[in-house]
């Protein structure tokens, strides 16, 4: 079964979130792009929180702009072998440190084992 870490509404932040602090799989992330523009959602294989810019993220997904999105690795899982963190920024670049506009982002939930 399937733990569930969600994030009501994204801060004005790069909202850097330790999910797991051990090895685990991610099965999938739902939830809702509400800016203007594409923002990123950056996954970490960290055991601690990590700050989108200096950490080097596993995963990054461009999240189109006023859209749903579901990533979906049910069948085999996205596996990390240190820990389960992820950020948010507006740009894609692993060094992008740009913050969201609060709310930005509505209704993540990160599905993982």
């Amino acid at each position: 079964a399937y733990s569930v870490s969600r994030l009501l509404s994204a801060a004005a932040t790069t909202n850097g979130t330790r999910v797991k602090a051990a090895a685990g799989k991610i099965g999938k992330i739902v939830g809702y792009n509400a800016a203007a523009a594409v923002r990123y959602l950056k996954l970490y294989n960290k055991a601690t929180t990590p700050a989108p810019g200096t950490a080097t993220p596993e995963v990054t997904i461009a999240l189109l702009p006023s859209k749903e999105f579901t990533i979906d690795w049910t069948d085999i899982g996205l596996t990390f072998a240190t820990g389960i963190g992820f950020g948010l920024t507006t740009g894609g670049a692993d060094a992008d440190t740009g913050a969201l506009t609060a709310g930005d982002i509505l209704g993540l939930n990160l599905f993982y084992v």
